[in-house]
């Protein structure tokens, strides 16, 4: 026993630095700290006061799952920090200004070849609201006839242009979801195709402003964090996602921000 006592003792000594070393060697663009890229508007998943690059107040789904990551990544949240990445700017080519960016990104293949995803944190159809006084569509080809509209870099505004094919040229609002919305508002758009967590959110922001979220298109979708293309931090917060979907905190946020059954939209065919 006196001699396998200070055996163990040293193990504990060696192990202590070693399992503190581990959570700073996770390759952030600055050791120990995070820099995760948002954009507003983004109800429900952003909430918040956008603040020069940052942001006031901030709370929301993908804002308290950037945090839930941190924490799986050993870094405090007092060390996250958050910056303003336009949209259209993350799916661009080369160097990032953050470590990654959390802004209801759809994986896809094309996007891939330029950017790096995590594993997917979310699953996204594409959704249709529509603007007061349209008829309701009951069915896909009901689109068709509509003044539609997107937003430009989007999975919607492909879906428009090679799927549905509409009669009247799909209108694209770039930058950001918010001149988008104002136009199914005015009545500039009747069928804006967006995610459905995303219209869903805005519909409940702003009761009586629309003519309702009528329905989904089964795209099978899903959103990944973005990041620089073969960045090594990917693997760490992969590893990071997948541990909190399978302890539930994910289905608990979920819950938490959105509080809709997505089964209640009807899916159009």
């Amino acid at each position: 026993m006196k001699r396998v006592l200070p055996l163990l003792a040293l193990a504990a000594l060696v192990a202590v630095p070693a399992a503190t070393a581990s959570r700073h060697t996770v390759p952030t663009l600055q050791p120990g700290k995070l820099v995760v890229g948002f954009d507003l508007p983004a109800p429900a998943f952003w909430n918040g006061q956008a603040s020069g690059n940052t942001i006031k107040h901030p709370s929301g789904f993908e804002y308290a799952l950037a945090l839930d990551v941190a924490k799986q990544l050993g870094i405090s949240s007092k060390n996250v920090q958050f910056l303003r990445a336009p949209f259209g700017t993350i799916l661009l080519a080369g160097k990032k200004p953050f470590d990654f960016a959390m802004e209801e990104t759809t994986i896809t293949a094309q996007r891939a070849k330029v950017i790096g995803f995590s594993a997917p944190y979310f699953d996204a159809n594409q959704g249709i609201l529509i603007s007061k006084g349209t008829k309701k569509p009951t069915k896909i080809s009901d689109l068709k006839s509509l003044q539609t509209c997107a937003q430009a870099a989007t999975t919607g505004l492909d879906w428009l242009q090679h799927k549905l094919r509409p009669a009247k040229k799909p209108l694209v609002y770039s930058a950001s979801s918010s001149a988008a919305f104002d136009a199914v508002q005015s009545g500039a758009c009747q069928a804006l195709v967006l995610d459905v967590p995303i219209i869903e959110s805005q519909a409940k922001k702003k009761p009586g402003a629309y003519g309702g979220v009528i329905g989904q298109i089964d795209t099978n979708e899903s959103y990944g964090a973005v990041f620089q293309k073969n960045n090594p931090l990917i693997p760490y917060v992969s590893r990071a996602i997948k541990t909190l979907k399978a302890n539930g905190t994910i289905n608990k946020l979920t819950k938490r921000w959105f509080g809709y059954n997505p089964s209640s939209i009807p899916t159009l065919k």
